[in-house]
């Protein structure tokens, strides 16, 4: 081979060389760029999460729109839902006052009447499709699915087989007027796990056990009361530890010390002025409130405030110190997505123990993600 032949292969080889690499790198340059060798999905999704949910959404219902409809989400209606509880299973109960029954909400948000027929208001027991309620306003569920309801001066029972009862019934004192009774009508209930009930109304707090009634504030009942009150129901709530929180008949959020001695003031402030309102936030006395309908308490100890009129979810931690969670001070809108969002009436309030609150707002039920910083 002559040494033109010796050169010229050189070259070709050369060339060669200097062809694949070009193309190596164009191809790594196209698989920076995304137009290149297909990733491993599993490789392109490792690490990543899905993207949040709102933190604050409907579950259930139309804020503006009353109705009587069950569905699923936002095509079931509800007239005025008030209280709401939650049992074991994340399954919703609301008290839907303007309807006369009594509503359950799974999980994934479809909607049943569980008791009661809408548009009749009455007081019959009996089975759930026979049964009638006359004013249902708060509710809570035990450990064993029997639900509770506050119904104008009756404290009602649903079991689980399907049965309504009639389990309590608050006194009336002598000489009252008609437009008083507001003021002895119950407006929040809870249950501990030994099936204690825990009621409000407006002049008490009183845990009624087997038939037998002990005040952990205020009196039984009140004679003589005449003119004309609002209703103004007070929100209470039982942790899993049976300790019982309050909004008590000074406007503070308190805590019933059951091991307090006799003639000793048996509830401990936590938040709150006595006989202030307001919406301010802060730690102890420095907090305001204006009117607590509804209380829940998480499993990190936390009470959780449906704070009516303002229209806020109001925090409150062990130590004392109450932020705003969700809603903007008196607006009447519900505004979804973001919080603090804005609400419109806030009536009642859950948690789920999972770092979700429900809210009856409106005519709707609404979920809260909560941060999970909290």
């Amino acid at each position: 081979m002559t040494r033109r032949a010796v050169t010229d292969t050189a070259l070709d080889a050369a060339r060669l060389r200097l062809k694949l690499c070009g193309a190596a790198a164009l191809m790594l340059l196209c698989s920076a760029c995304g137009d290149g060798i297909p990733k491993d999905k599993d490789d392109e999704d490792d690490g990543e999460s899905p993207p949040p949910q709102a933190a604050l959404s409907i579950l259930a219902g139309d804020a503006t729109i009353e109705g009587t409809m069950d569905g699923t989400g936002t095509a079931a209606r509800f007239k005025w839902p008030q209280g709401i509880a939650i049992d074991s299973d994340g399954n919703l109960y609301v008290a839907d006052t303007g309807n006369f029954v009594i509503r359950k909400i799974t999980p994934a948000g479809v909607v049943t009447t569980v008791a009661g027929a809408a548009g009749t208001s009455d007081h019959v027991d009996g089975n759930t499709g026979n049964a009638r309620f006359g004013n249902p306003v708060a509710v809570a569920v035990n450990r064993s699915g029997t639900i509770y309801v506050t119904d104008n001066l009756r404290i009602r029972s649903i079991t689980t087989n399907g049965r309504v009862s009639t389990t309590a019934l608050i006194p009336i004192g002598s000489n009252v007027s008609g437009g008083r009774v507001a003021t002895v009508t119950p407006g929040g209930i809870a249950v501990d796990a030994n099936d204690n009930l825990f009621v409000t109304n407006g002049y008490g707090t009183r845990r009624i056990s087997n038939g037998t009634t002990f005040m952990l504030e205020g009196q039984s009942v009140v004679n003589d009361l005449s003119g004309v009150s609002l209703f103004e129901p007070r929100g209470v709530a039982v942790d899993s530890n049976n300790n019982v929180f309050v909004f008590d008949l000074e406007r503070e959020i308190s805590r019933w010390n059951q091991n307090g001695l006799i003639g000793t003031n048996p509830l401990i402030t936590l938040a709150g002025a006595p006989n202030v309102r307001g919406a301010a936030n802060g730690t102890g006395n420095a907090a305001r409130f204006e009117q607590v309908v509804g209380l829940t308490v998480d499993p990190q100890g936390n009470v959780y405030a449906a704070d009516a009129i303002n229209n806020l979810v109001r925090k409150i931690t062990p130590a004392g110190v109450v932020t705003t969670v969700a809603g903007t001070t008196r607006s009447m809108t519900l505004r979804t997505g973001d919080l603090p969002g804005s609400l419109a009436d806030v009536r009642g309030v859950v948690a789920d123990g999972k770092g979700n609150l429900y809210v009856t707002s409106g005519n709707a039920v609404v979920k809260i993600r909560l941060p999970e910083s909290r």
